[in-house]
């Protein structure tokens, strides 16, 4: 199974697909628990939070790719 997935292009790109969906998932998951808490829910927190969810799933997406290619 691991060779399909270490030689198969289509293969890597679905998994880094489903892998940078998680991410980006888990990311603003952390994000609403923070908004649930209370935390920066003004205007200014909520654009800053959108900024940081947006660079940690970047950072987050390019490690998957790393790891699956």
């Amino acid at each position: 199974m691991s060779s399909a997935l270490a030689n198969n292009f289509f293969a890597k790109f679905v998994a880094w697909g489903l892998l940078s969906a998680l991410a980006f998932h888990f990311v603003a998951g952390i994000k609403h628990l923070l908004m649930d808490a209370n935390i920066g829910v003004t205007l200014e927190g909520g654009v800053k939070k959108a900024q940081i969810t947006v660079v940690a799933s970047a950072i987050l997406i390019i490690l998957a790719g790393v790891w699956v290619w």
